[in-house]
């Protein structure tokens, strides 16, 4: 069955990640650094005013890589009293690692309550979940290591105490509602590769009657996954929520397999999974691009599994490095899962959505400026629409709408033969960025 198209266009912030990745700013700093701030106003100054008197000496704030947090400054409610605290990420003179700061409020102003030494110097990423109760938020931080290893710290705050529940090496990591608690959220850790082949060790951790600690751990992909790249979770029809996990399949990362995972509320542990639709998850869901990991395509709460196929239509052989056609598969939906047909731009990293009939007839050529390609007719005598990714000020021309951002350059589209499902409209309202 036809998966609907109209995927929403990713909004890519690529440009403003880079930037901020890895960045720190120290106060009275370079022209630079003071570049690199955030927007001091508010009482994010008086929250700075407060740390550096903590501090007695001069401030560099740490940004966050990644995750939900592009800032060094973070407001939540840590303790469930009612009351927005504050949290700040910085590094101090002559010291290494990253400190976290909590300050709570004080009248016009604020007062630091705890500081706690980091694991590294650098923040990966930073994360707020509801890991206790609906009331407060728990602090996720991610310390990353010039090597490369990674670690996360769970801090929980309560009654101006600052408490690390979780210090754990991890690959990746999902926060989800696996278990069905109604008033707090699960973190499921997928642990570093133990060796060639050994699979992935998933731990999950969870609210319980003695509080949040690891319940269970996991093994997955024994003899086929190599190491974790990826956890998606998703929710069945029928309102079961699951992990999709993508592993590297075998010693070297060179393709990707996906496998399911589900919660046993009897038993109280995380289960492999076979949904009804997958009969063998290593071969139905193997693909070579290491960087087409699984994703919900449409937001309807399934996880959908991207397959390259060799039968959907011909690609010019200039276009053979860069074009492949791809199928997104949704196992766990209704009837039996979906799919939805198209083609991939692993250069750009795009997707575009095509109508299911043209799958195994399609035809994907260069344009004449050699600077996109065109979607025809199995015999090419018809061409329906034409893509091409451009310098910004190549866009004066009118038969071209701009799509999409990608990187410096510009994705647009112009339609040449009106075709149901390919045009301008139809393009901007289900292409994907997968730049992300």
């Amino acid at each position: 069955m036809q998966k609907r198209t109209g995927l929403r266009l990713r909004a890519l912030l690529a440009a403003l990640a880079l930037l901020l990745s890895g960045c720190s700013t120290a106060l009275g700093g370079s022209a630079e650094a003071l570049l690199r701030a955030p927007q001091l106003t508010g009482r994010t100054v008086a929250v700075q005013r407060a740390l550096t008197a903590h501090v007695s000496g001069a401030v560099t704030f740490k940004y966050p890589a990644s995750g939900d947090f592009l800032s060094p400054f973070l407001f939540g409610d840590w303790d469930g009293d009612g009351a927005e605290e504050a949290a700040v990420l910085y590094t101090a003179e002559d010291t290494a690692n990253v400190f976290l700061a909590i300050l709570e409020p004080d009248g016009d102003g604020w007062r630091v309550t705890q500081t706690t030494e980091g694991l590294s110097g650098e923040v990966e990423s930073i994360a707020t979940a509801r890991l206790r109760d609906e009331s407060s938020l728990q602090l996720l931080v991610g310390y990353g290591s010039a090597q490369g290893d990674r670690y996360l710290v769970v801090y929980f705050y309560q009654d101006e105490a600052l408490q690390t529940v979780i210090s754990q090496s991890y690959a990746e990591l999902l926060l989800t509602n696996i278990t069905g608690l109604a008033d707090a959220q699960d973190l499921i850790l997928a642990l570093p590769s133990e060796g060639e082949n050994a699979g992935i060790s998933l731990q999950l951790l969870t609210n319980t009657a003695d509080g949040f600690r690891s319940t269970q751990t996991v093994s997955v992909g024994q003899g086929q996954i190599t190491a974790c790249t990826a956890l998606h979770a998703g929710t069945a029809a029928d309102g079961t929520p699951y992990v999709v996990v993508d592993g590297w399949a075998g010693a070297a990362p060179g393709s990707l397999f996906s496998t399911f995972v589900t919660y046993n509320a009897e038993t109280g542990f995380l289960n492999t999974w076979l949904p009804d639709a997958l009969t063998d998850p290593y071969t139905e869901t193997l693909r070579y691009d290491t960087t087409l990991t699984s994703r919900d395509i449409d937001g309807d709460g399934d996880i959908d599994i991207p397959v390259e196929t060799g039968e959907g239509g011909t690609v010019a052989e200039s276009l053979g490095r860069s074009l492949r056609f791809l199928v997104w598969r949704d196992y766990v939906g209704r009837y039996g899962g979906t799919e939805t047909f198209g083609v991939y731009d692993s250069e750009n990293r795009f997707f575009l959505p095509l109508p299911h009939s043209l799958n195994g007839h399609v035809l994907l050529r260069p344009n004449a400026a050699g600077n996109g390609w065109l979607v025809c007719n199995e015999a090419g005598s018809v061409s329906w629409c034409e893509l091409r990714v451009v310098d910004p000020a190549l866009s004066g021309d009118e038969r071209y709408r701009r799509i999409a951002n990608i990187g410096g350059l510009q994705l647009q589209v112009r339609t040449v033969t009106e075709r149901a499902g390919l045009t301008q409209q139809d393009i901007a309202e289900s292409i994907l960025l997968l730049q992300s």
